[in-house]
């Protein structure tokens, strides 16, 4: 993945000296070789030849001041780790995903450099801003976070956070003994704790804001099961993923996505998630008319992880024709969750609005603070799949694990149903002897899923359900501003 150490900083310093020295004009126009012409810069969108790319975005490859891009700028030296890249973006993202690295420096893939340093990009440390100096047009670097695309927070930012606040609570819970022995007072639904009128005002709120937080959805013993399972599904996905790329962005990870099956329901821990009691209260509540399990993963967030994720649904298709909530995700928090430790963001009442998210240059501040915590081990998040929410940095040192279980209604049912797409209630994704565990409602609810083969269950046993490749390097987040028609393309 690159040159020793010693050796790239020596052939970098001479190669800096016969660059200065040699007819290499200031002024020309620096570029890697791989971005569409410059005559693309500013052009329309779909304009033939000019197809950006994510890691060749406009921003980079576009010749105008950027602090995000320091083209001609070098930081020889406190050099952490060095990668083959394929461009800078693509090296800042590497950069991200490195929990030490504060700058990086991109040497461009072209014949102008010798051939053991092209394409090589160099992490570095905190103590490389001491050492930045201007170099060759053959040079790009910058810092691990860019302001202008205003993409994440330090970890005393993250740490300083505090909860969502919108003028109504947004927790509740079943039991009349938890506001007491918890401290919730002032922040929860006037009818927590009532048994017969919790799970109603709930799914009151659910409809009116998009989402609802029940406080004690599962047991601490539940709980912890649950985050011994997440961790040990993470602890073989970070085995083939040694450099942190993650799937959904630096350090980020679905589970699903890296699921042959695209679900999770395989590991018993989370089948049982379909079968929660509480839960299916207020399910009933939200469809009166009944629902059905599709299945479930989730994610996880690696400690010392800067950037947020883009606001996005987690469906598309006709959304807001159906006159039902098309799908509800339940997400599972499996250790008390403080505000530093990557909590999920939800924009309230935006499961209502039939525009696309911003991207997060544009995101308004209020957004991104619109964090749901602190949280106990326990807690489910019931959430509208169309209500705009996104990842946030995980300022602590440890793992943040959420799994989740998804369930739609029988209007999606019947559009969905043998689509095998992620909200299919009719693809094989929980093997029949989990099913066969579950409760008479749990057993109805997820009769579609079921696998009657054995051959899920046979592949679970063997381990090959994980996809080896789920951090392929052209699955990055994109941070920064792209054309809207690369990314939906």
């Amino acid at each position: 993945g690159g040159c020793p150490r010693g050796e790239c900083l020596m052939e970098r310093v001479l190669l800096l000296t016969i660059l200065c020295n040699a007819d290499v004009q200031r002024d020309d126009v620096p570029q890697d070789p791989r971005c569409p012409a410059v005559s693309c810069c500013g052009a329309p969108p779909g304009t033939p030849g000019c197809d950006w790319h994510v890691f060749w975005t406009e921003t980079y490859c576009c010749p105008r001041p950027s602090a995000c891009y320091r083209w001609a700028e070098d930081s020889p030296g406190n050099d952490l780790v060095t990668h083959l890249a394929v461009s800078g973006v693509h090296c800042r993202h590497l950069c991200q995903s490195h929990e030490a690295c504060a700058l990086w420096a991109y040497l461009l893939d072209t014949p102008a450099l010798p051939d053991n340093l092209r394409g090589q990009c160099f992490l570095k440390g905190a103590q490389a801003r001491e050492t930045r100096l201007h170099a060759h047009p053959y040079v790009v670097s910058g810092d691990r976070l860019c302001d202008t695309f205003k993409e994440g927070l330090s970890k005393e930012e993250a740490a300083s956070r505090v909860g969502l606040e919108v003028g109504v609570p947004w927790r509740t819970h079943s039991s009349s003994m938890l506001q007491a022995a918890s401290g919730w007072q002032g922040q929860l639904l006037p009818s927590a704790g009532r048994s017969g009128s919790w799970h109603r005002e709930a799914a009151g709120l659910f409809n009116a804001i998009g989402f609802v937080v029940l406080l004690d959805a599962i047991s601490k013993e539940q709980a912890a099961a649950l985050k011994e399972s997440a961790k040990n599904v993470a602890d073989r996905m970070l085995l083939l993923d040694p450099d942190r790329i993650g799937n959904r962005g630096p350090r980020r990870y679905s589970y699903g996505g890296a699921s042959r099956t695209l679900h999770m329901m395989h590991e018993p821990e989370w089948a049982r998630l379909l079968d929660i009691e509480k839960v299916d209260r207020v399910l009933s509540e939200i469809y009166p008319n009944g629902y059905l399990a599709a299945g479930g993963g989730g994610d996880f967030v690696l400690g010392a992880t800067s950037t947020f994720q883009n606001l996005h649904l987690d469906i598309g298709g006709p959304v807001h024709q159906l006159g039902v909530v098309p799908a509800v995700g339940v997400n599972f928090i499996v250790d008390d969750l403080t505000c530093a430790e990557a909590p999920v963001r939800m924009v309230p009442a935006s499961h209502l609005y039939q525009d696309d998210p911003p991207g997060l240059p544009d995101e308004p501040d209020a957004s991104k603070a619109a964090v749901l915590c602190p949280l106990p081990a326990g807690a489910a998040i019931v959430r509208d799949l169309r209500t705009w929410h996104g990842g946030t940095p995980n300022g602590a040192e440890r793992t943040r694990y959420m799994p989740n279980a998804e369930f739609v209604s029988l209007e999606w049912a019947q559009l969905a149903c043998g689509s095998g797409q992620i909200l299919d209630p009719c693809q094989p994704v929980l093997p029949l002897s989990l099913h066969q565990k579950m409760s008479e409602k749990g057993r109805a609810v997820t009769q579609g899923i079921v696998d009657r083969t054995g051959e899920l269950e046979e592949a679970a046993k063997q381990g090959s359900i994980l996809l080896e490749s789920f951090a392929c390097t052209r699955r990055p987040s994109i941070s920064e501003p792209a054309k809207m028609s690369t990314l939906r393309k």
